[in-house]
């Protein structure tokens, strides 16, 4: 057994940290990491790991497996003890890729499924971190793939007939030695019905029997594992658990305990397959019970301590009140501690000499690094000392509240972001059911809006501005009359992350658009491959940075822009021919504009999955 049943990730990890503590290089684990948010977000959880533990490591990205077999020379490095293949390896013979030494340990975390039956049961030295499927779904497969590859009983009649064979083979040979030639009557098939007909003729008939209907038997079975095998191929790909998941279980059962940080990137990377439909609501229902209970284990209802040692929640003199969340949330959860890497501050710009926070054009704020109140408000200072440094004069205690929140999401890509009227047009969730791209489309939109209780200035204002009466209306009135504009679903549970009084809360849905529109930023063409992995690494530092984080959320809704135009484009100009299984549309010359500054989109806005 070569697969790592769930309850027992530690022990690939072991084998990784022993190969590692076996030479003093200073680099000994290749990762290859598919480039996909989910890929990602285990990455930065992994990294966390490896870094406790001291161990040198190389990323690589990688896009196919060429890119693999091209990085396999480093491979080659004797001082290379193990590799890691996030997203990546297990639907491939990873042999056919890498050329595996004795002294190699490969660690694959892949949620794409089929897992190829090679890495799961053939080579000790490849350990397949297993989500239960293969555990509790695949003995069947696993006995009939032993018997198909390691001939288990399959040839047991032929052993004891070996000796017989040799010998007539030596005689065959000696006869066609003083012919001189050899026969020309049906060459070795002849042989071969000659020696059958030998070995019949010396056996009991009834043995005989008994012997050919075994090896019928042997055949059947044979057969039919052949086609249990096939069947497990062709049932067609589909996801298992996220690689970001797998990873923070890993974590977790090394001792490692879960951070908001991890937490809120396994959130990330397990939203992602929703998001991109790699799996379904039921399949997604589970993940958010499983991410609910972790999001709990780290936040708590009460705030940071004051400075005096009481807390926010317990004064109640007026001056110091709880920060709450918006009402539409069921509960409330603060951040006791600071997260382990603290996000930068957002890259203001600058208007009329004054810094316009992005998310929030509206509000006029200042560089956090400057604001001295602020800064002590974070330390815990009275109110009055923080009030007296002139530019900050809240009567409220300044926590820097970091937490994960679970509350109801709508499919309305990056709502936080812009206007309602905008995430609703743009979203290829509502084009594709009221037809937006036609005149009738568009007035269904506007009535859906008006029967919602909005105004269409209301509609179009940024959605942060809109009132929490209205907001709350928002959710519940699209769960009643979703249905008729054949949008029943179009509510589901999601987290969302409070990064400060300062900024935007960002849901982790919102979040995976950032990183995938900072990954398609790496794909464009013309572009080396070094500056094609800058995506890649770009991404990896929204995770962590609220700079990079801006600029993914604003690639984001540019990608919305382009996809949902492009789409109508073509439907307008009738590029869209309908064949016998499927629809084809050439894109050609029908390139738009979808970007803020105009520009066209340029064919790498296509390799987008979403």
């Amino acid at each position: 057994m070569v697969y790592i049943p769930a309850s027992r990730y530690e022990e690939a990890y072991q084998k990784i940290l022993a190969g590692a503590h076996q030479t003093n290089h200073t680099t000994t684990l290749l990762v290859f990491a598919s480039i996909d948010a989910d890929s990602i977000c285990g990455l930065r959880i992994l990294t966390s790991l490896l870094k406790r533990d001291s161990i040198g490591h190389k990323v690589i990205p990688v896009t196919n497996y060429q890119d693999i077999q091209a990085a396999s020379a480093q491979v080659e490095n004797r001082q290379i003890k193990s590799l890691v293949f996030l997203n990546c390896g297990g639907q491939v013979d990873i042999q056919d890729l890498v050329q595996l030494r004795d002294d190699l340990v490969v660690m694959i975390v892949d949620s794409h499924r089929p897992f190829n039956l090679y890495n799961i049961y053939w080579n000790e030295q490849v350990l397949c971190l297993d989500d239960g499927d293969v555990e509790s779904k695949m003995g069947e497969l696993q006995q009939a793939f032993e018997d198909v590859e390691f001939g288990s009983d399959v040839n047991e009649d032929s052993d004891n007939e070996d000796k017989e064979d040799k010998e007539e083979e030596d005689d065959d040979e000696y006869d066609e030695e003083q012919t001189g030639t050899k026969r020309q009557n049906g060459g070795e098939d002849s042989i071969q019905t000659r020696k059958k007909r030998r070995r019949a003729a010396d056996m009991d008939p009834d043995e005989f029997i008994q012997m050919q209907r075994r090896r019928a038997r042997k055949r059947d079975e044979r057969a039919q594992n052949q086609s249990l095998i096939q069947a497990y191929y062709t049932q067609g790909s589909y996801h298992g658990q996220s690689c970001a998941i797998s990873t923070l279980v890993l974590c977790e059962q090394l001792g490692l305990p879960p951070t908001p940080d991890h937490v809120w990137w396994a959130t990330i990377g397990a939203t992602s397959q929703y998001v991109l439909q790699h799996i379904d609501a039921d399949g997604y229902a589970v993940v958010v019970t499983k991410m609910r209970d972790l999001v709990r284990r780290v936040s708590s209802a009460t705030t940071r301590p004051a400075a005096n040692g009481s807390t926010a929640a317990s004064k109640s003199n007026g001056h110091l009140d709880v920060l709450r969340t918006d009402s539409e949330h069921a509960s409330v959860y603060s951040s006791q501690m600071p997260l382990d890497s603290q996000l930068e501050n957002s890259a203001d710009s600058a208007t009329n000499g004054k810094n316009i926070d992005v998310f929030n054009p509206y509000l006029e704020i200042i560089d956090e690094i400057d604001d001295e109140g602020y800064a002590a408000g974070l330390n815990g200072s009275s109110v009055a000392s923080v009030a007296s440094m002139g530019r900050l004069t809240s009567t409220r205690l300044i926590d820097q509240q970091m937490e994960i929140i679970e509350c109801g999401e709508l499919k309305f890509p990056l709502l936080r972001h812009w206007s309602l009227s905008e995430a609703m047009r743009f979203s290829p969730y509502v084009a594709t059911r009221l037809a937006t791209w036609s005149s009738k489309g568009r007035a269904r939109l506007d009535l859906l809006l008006a029967k919602l209780g909005l105004s269409k200035a209301e509609a179009q204002a940024p959605f942060l501005h809109l009132a929490p009466d209205l907001k709350q209306q928002l959710y519940r009135k699209m769960a009643d009359i979703g249905a008729d504009y054949d949008m029943s679903d179009s509510t589901y549970r999601g987290f969302v992350r409070n990064y400060g009084w300062r900024k935007s809360n960002i849901s982790a849905s919102d979040m995976v658009l950032a990183l995938l529109a900072l990954l398609l930023h790496g794909r464009e063409p013309h572009k080396t491959s070094d500056v094609a992995r800058g995506g890649f690494y770009a991404a990896y530092d929204a995770l962590a940075q609220y700079e990079t984080l801006h600029k993914g959320i604003s690639g984001a809704l540019d990608l919305q822009r382009i996809v949902v135009g492009q789409g109508v484009a073509m439907l307008e100009r009738q590029a869209v021919k309908t064949l016998r299984a499927f629809r084809l549309a050439m894109l050609g010359d029908l390139e738009v504009s979808g970007t803020a500054d105009g520009n066209n989109s340029g064919p790498a806005a296509f390799s987008s999955p979403f």
